[in-house]
């Protein structure tokens, strides 16, 4: 069984890799009290005054404590993250470090404008399975074994879920990674196709980091329009 863990965790693509065990790591630090939420939360008074830089960071890495809710959210990030590198990003992994950070920066700003909002974890989940919906809209998925829906309302029912049992500020959260993904499989997917340019295109420094990639081969995609 050890090996068979040890395996499947080597299995995992690189960055999902690196996202889900520091959020792991995260929870379990808040759980067994070696930090808590306050340490981790965004505060940018506090990154200006105190320059506590790593809030920039941890904000997107605490879902929760060890909680059946903090298992729902790394399905989600395993999930989606690991689809979305090992397909659509096959051998570019650099393309999906930029993706994440191009929600990373978007979200932050928006942050900025949003007082009230703290814990952009669940907002970045949110934009990656927007994106993955956009990039196979003929894909059905099955709800908790009750209903069937096509790829891209999944982020609508999650958006009405979190309205739900949230109520308008849990809603808040996910509509951030709505417009955000939105946004980025706009200016990713259809604009260089209506255009001819491309506005998002990864530095070779990032492309640098992952010298296994063979960056000039891999599958054309044809994203949809819908």
């Amino acid at each position: 069984m050890p090996v068979e863990v040890e395996n499947w965790y080597k299995s995992i693509p690189v960055v999902t890799r690196v996202y889900l065990t520091l959020a792991c790591l995260t929870s379990g630090a808040v759980t067994f009290e070696f930090v808590t939420p306050l340490n981790l939360y965004l505060n940018y008074r506090l990154v200006y005054e105190k320059f506590q830089i790593w809030r920039l960071l941890t904000n997107f890495l605490f879902f929760d404590r060890i909680t059946i809710y903090l298992f729902f959210h790394l399905h989600f990030l395993y999930s989606y993250c690991r689809r979305l590198e090992e397909h659509y990003y096959h051998r570019r992994t650099g393309d999906f470090l930029c993706m994440l950070l191009f929600g990373v920066i978007s979200m932050l700003f928006i942050a900025g404008c949003v007082y009230d909002i703290v814990f952009l974890s669940h907002s970045l989940v949110v934009m990656v399975v927007y994106i993955w919906s956009r990039r196979n809209p003929e894909e059905h998925l099955n709800l908790l074994g009750l209903f069937t829906i096509s790829a891209p309302y999944l982020a609508g029912v999650m958006l009405g879920f979190s309205l739900m049992f949230g109520g308008v500020p849990a809603a808040a959260v996910d509509m951030i990674g709505i417009v955000v993904g939105h946004v980025f499989w706009y200016l990713a997917d259809i604009f260089p196709r209506i255009t001819n340019i491309e506005l998002l295109k990864t530095p070779s420094f990032v492309s640098a980091l992952f010298p296994d990639d063979d960056i000039g081969v891999h599958e054309e995609w044809h994203p949809a329009f819908d």
